[in-house]
């Protein structure tokens, strides 16, 4: 059965159209379009409300009282997908912080579980460490930081086969052999928590690394002398991540990057939940989440909410914000011939929001 949702503002991720609609059958958008809706449809009529591509959240590590680390699951990440839902995406990446081979072991077969037992929204696994530079581990333990190897990246990209999509690494840690066999694999390596050298950074832009994860945190900062990853990022223009809640940074480097890294700057919500056991033990610290030290550990943000963010705070137009949150992250893992789009033949996940109403954001369509 088609449904055409009319009277609305619609963000395609490539225009604006006005007093437009949008039909879906069958969980794909068949037709978008001004004037009159097609015949035979059930109609919905949005009030001149807002739509949008659902947003795409490419790091969030649990949700609803589950973390990812501490309890590897289908249900924790069931958990997670009806958190990030509930705050516009309709996919996202479980994300996995620096952890024993074991709890990797679990968290790839819990990512394998969860897609055979029909869960939604899941694109892979997002393997955050564990080959960090222990001088930029942030809020992950020193002990759980391992040295890369050829031996044991053939063993995980052998058991991750399908599962692990994307890693963060610090490139300055690696061999030239171990590297190889990442950038030589399906998984898409991202340069972070890392304490690189402007040089170091450049090398492994240039040997293939394509992108840069949470931009500022936890990385060698661009100073006068000694430009570090930032200023590697900078002028490599890598896809780059970043989290709007001007706590991970402020508001005018969120405006600065923007300028600089322009369609390759794009939202994550970094997002933790309140854990009082297992190895990562994070408190909720009003808008924060912080570890048992007072390390800053994660956010509290939805991708909604960093969307509003990044227009009141940074100035970025509302269209170029979605498409932050949307339409870049779905080009950033492959998925942009299914994702991040509202045109025929897309799968029919989008947003339907209220700008002069924060709290309105829900899902439709899928």
């Amino acid at each position: 059965m088609q449904t055409t949702f009319t009277n609305a503002r619609i963000y395609t991720g490539a225009e604006v159209l006005e007093n437009a609609h949008v039909t879906v059958e069958n969980g794909r958008i068949t037709h978008v379009g001004m004037g009159d809706a097609p015949a035979n449809t059930t109609i919905t009529d949005l009030q001149g409300r807002s739509i949008a591509p659902a947003f795409i959240d490419l790091q969030v590590y649990g949700g609803n009282g589950k973390l990812f680390n501490n309890e590897p699951s289908v249900e924790t990440i069931q958990a997670t997908y009806d958190t990030v839902r509930a705050g516009g995406a309709t996919h996202f990446q479980i994300t996995l912080s620096c952890s024993p081979l074991e709890t990797m072991w679990k968290a790839i077969d819990a990512c394998r579980d969860y897609w055979q037992s029909g869960g939604k929204g899941l694109l892979g696994l997002h393997l955050e460490g564990p080959y960090f530079n222990p001088e930029k581990r942030g809020a992950h333990p020193l002990q759980h930081i391992r040295t890369p190897n050829p031996t044991e990246i053939a063993e995980l990209l052998e058991r991750g086969k399908g599962v692990v999509r994307y890693m963060t690494i610090a490139p300055e840690r690696f061999d030239d052999a171990s590297l190889d066999l990442l950038l030589q694999s399906d998984v898409l390596i991202s340069a972070g928590h890392s304490n690189a050298t402007f040089d170091e950074a450049t090398r492994a832009f240039e040997r293939g690394i394509g992108r840069t994860t949470h931009l500022f945190n936890a990385m060698s900062q661009m100073q006068s002398r000694a430009p570090g990853l930032v200023g590697a990022t900078y002028l490599h223009k890598p896809w780059t991540s970043i989290i709007a809640d001007g706590i991970h940074c402020d508001y005018n480097c969120l405006e600065i990057s923007k300028e600089l890294l322009r369609e390759k700057l794009f939202l994550i919500s970094d997002a933790v939940t309140e854990s009082t056991s297992g190895d990562y033990r994070f408190h909720f610290a009003g808008d924060r989440y912080t570890d048992e030290s007072g390390v800053l550990a994660g956010s509290s943000l939805s991708m909604w909410q960093a969307v509003r963010n990044a227009v009141q705070y940074a100035h970025i137009s509302l269209e170029e914000a979605l498409r932050m949150a949307g339409t870049y992250p779905a080009q950033v893992v492959g998925e942009s011939h299914r994702l991040g789009r509202i045109a025929p033949g897309y799968e029919a996940g989008m947003v339907v929001f209220d700008v002069e109403d924060e709290g309105f954001c829900r899902v439709i369509g899928y």
